[in-house]
């Protein structure tokens, strides 16, 4: 991966490299990638600098293994549970989960959720 000053985006139709901001991150139109991160010059921890990245885009893998399979059905069958709900069913789980979320307290390192979304499709999945 490139160390970069400026990173740059080349123009589709008249291929000029297209400078970026300084902070430039994640993919643009799945053909290149932008990351900042630390890097040591000599290997002493004393010695780190924030670098731009920039690499070509990398399309991921998906396996469909056997058991992805039935755990994206799953998950897409808890989605579509959720899109039936009602505004007013929605609004229940959404107060639900921003209580969880403001009684967290008890065990901070715990995950909590932050909207009815997550909090119904965790429940849905725990279904038997």
């Amino acid at each position: 991966m490139p160390i970069v000053t400026v990173p740059t985006f080349q123009d589709p139709v008249t291929g000029k490299e297209i400078p970026l901001g300084s902070q430039a991150r994640g993919s643009i139109k799945k053909t290149r990638t932008y990351q900042m991160t630390t890097v040591t010059i000599d290997g002493d921890m004393d010695h780190r600098r924030r670098v731009q990245l920039q690499y070509p885009y990398h399309v991921p893998a998906d396996p469909k293994t056997d058991l992805q399979i039935p755990e994206r059905a799953d998950f897409k069958a808890a989605s579509a549970a959720w899109d039936l709900l009602s505004p007013e069913e929605k609004e229940v789980w959404n107060v639900k989960a921003n209580l969880e979320y403001l009684n967290r307290h008890d065990n901070p390192g715990e995950y909590k959720v932050h909207n009815g979304r997550q909090l119904f499709i965790g429940y849905y999945r725990r279904l038997p």
